[in-house]
């Protein structure tokens, strides 16, 4: 087996001199006048070709940092001032314990002394209305996107708002589309996530039950979860199932489609309550006597963790809850009846037309999404990079993750997205809230698909 260093280790090392070097001349540690150390002393100290090193120094000639001298060596130049530039970055909440974003902005700003980063939480609901007005007052420069918040501003005519952006070669082909609409990239992926079942293993070898793998259907699941319930007194199985990254996926399963007649939505279709009214079952067949447990997705891995619940439908996002579990955790793709479907979940960056700061923010997005980054993602965090490279990175961890944590590469082709549905985000949000009565078993399908089939119209 070969020592060699990946490609991914080579960039980061590269990148960790070209920023050291630029920081020691820019703050005045390397004075101006000096000549940097040679060639193969660079060579040596980051442990990288000498190919890789003039790379590196021909971006510092590039900047004006330095100059070569043929036969003498690099001379550092008295670097002009630098003026200090303020960026803004809209971002959720959850990112700093999803990327540790914290930390990637401590090592952005020791490459880039003069740029200064400040956060402003954005929300995950009411997001077109909230960032329009943002970006309409100059409060954002950068700002995250995912793929809901995404299709929401696509469906309101706002994606002129941001700055089309390159794809990146180097990430995984499939996150492409995303974020795209007519031929243009308006984020930067930086992580994703598909929704995935997780299992406590170590209860499921305690109780010599067989752990789930890609041939499990709902029936099965459903079957040992009330066996989990009946014979350990917890629940077998569970989900916010309330959430829109949730009950849309057995819709997806049945390649379900909302249909429209006379610009109304229709609610009639069997295959939508079949759906629907499997995926609540699976909840009451355990004896609960309601399915709100849950407030949000983020409720049911706090159950999961306190073992209250034997497996749970979550995403790599969501693992960051599990972090300090005591006890061993596995991941398996979600079960199926008619084809296995799941939603793909990606996070990005997308820059504000109207900032005054594009070169700096587009230095931050290119920062955020490079090797470097990204593999202090896959280390740091149960995340996803986007950069393929890192994503695959196997090396020594430095904290528990599960064996089968490279799932998500075996289940690729499952992967759909919300535009799969044909039906907008707005009404698939007052779905979801028309929904409550139904998933808390107080109402039937046939008086659900009445009610909605009155109130839910088409917006134009």
């Amino acid at each position: 087996m070969s020592n060699k260093p990946d490609r991914v280790t080579f960039q980061k090392r590269l990148d960790e001199m070209v920023s050291t070097l630029r920081r020691d001349i820019l703050t005045s540690v390397r004075p101006p006048g000096d000549y940097l150390p040679s060639e193969l002393a660079l060579a040596e100290q980051y442990m990288l070709s000498k190919k890789s090193v003039r790379k590196g120094l021909e971006l510092l000639v590039e900047e004006g940092l330095i100059t070569k001298e043929p036969r003498v060596g690099n001379r550092i130049n008295d670097p002009a001032p630098v003026p200090r530039v303020s960026l803004k970055l809209g971002c959720y909440p959850s990112l700093d314990d999803e990327m540790d974003l914290k930390g990637l902005l401590k090592q952005f700003h020791q490459q880039y002394p003069h740029i200064l980063v400040d956060t402003i939480a954005l929300p995950y609901t009411n997001y077109p209305e909230v960032i329009s007005g943002y970006l309409d007052n100059g409060w954002l420069d950068v700002l995250s996107l995912n793929t809901w918040n995404f299709r929401e501003m696509l469906e309101h005519g706002e994606l002129d708002r941001f700055v089309p952006q390159e794809p990146d070669p180097e990430a995984y082909s499939f996150l492409r589309n995303y974020f795209a609409h007519e031929g243009k990239l308006y984020a930067r992926p930086l992580t994703f996530s598909p929704v995935v079942l997780c299992y406590n293993k170590t209860l499921f070898r305690k109780w010599g039950i067989p752990e789930p793998d890609s041939s499990w259907s709902w029936k099965q699941l459903a079957e040992t979860a009330v066996q989990i319930q009946k014979d350990h007194h917890l629940f077998g199985f569970y989900a916010h199932i309330a959430s829109t990254n949730r009950f849309p996926i057995l819709l997806l399963q049945k390649h379900f489609r909302f249909a429209q007649e006379h610009g109304e939505y229709r609610y009639d279709d069997p295959k939508l309550w079949e759906s629907l009214g499997m995926f609540r079952d699976i909840i009451y067949r355990q004896g609960l006597s309601a399915s709100f447990l849950s407030e949000s997705d983020g409720d049911a891995e706090k159950l999961f963790i306190q073992q209250k619940t034997a497996m749970v439908m979550t995403t790599y996002y969501g693992l960051k809850m599990l972090k300090h579990a005591d006890f061993a955790y596995d991941l398996a793709p979600l079960p199926y009846e008619n084809s296995a479907k799941t939603l793909l979940l990606v996070t990005g960056l997308a820059i504000n037309r109207q900032s005054k700061q594009k070169e700096a923010a587009g230095l931050l997005v290119d920062f955020l999404s490079s090797a470097s980054a990204q593999l202090h993602i896959r280390k740091e965090t149960l995340s996803i990079p986007a950069k393929k490279s890192p994503a695959e990175w196997d090396g020594p961890e430095k904290m528990y993750r599960p064996s089968r944590f490279n799932l998500y590469r075996e289940i690729v082709p499952t992967f759909s997205s919300y535009a799969d549905l044909g039906i907008t985000m707005e009404e698939l949000h007052r779905l979801r809230n028309e929904l409550k009565l139904f998933w808390a078993n107080m109402e039937q399908a046939e008086d659900a698909s009445a009610r909605l089939g009155n109130r839910l119209e088409v917006k134009s």
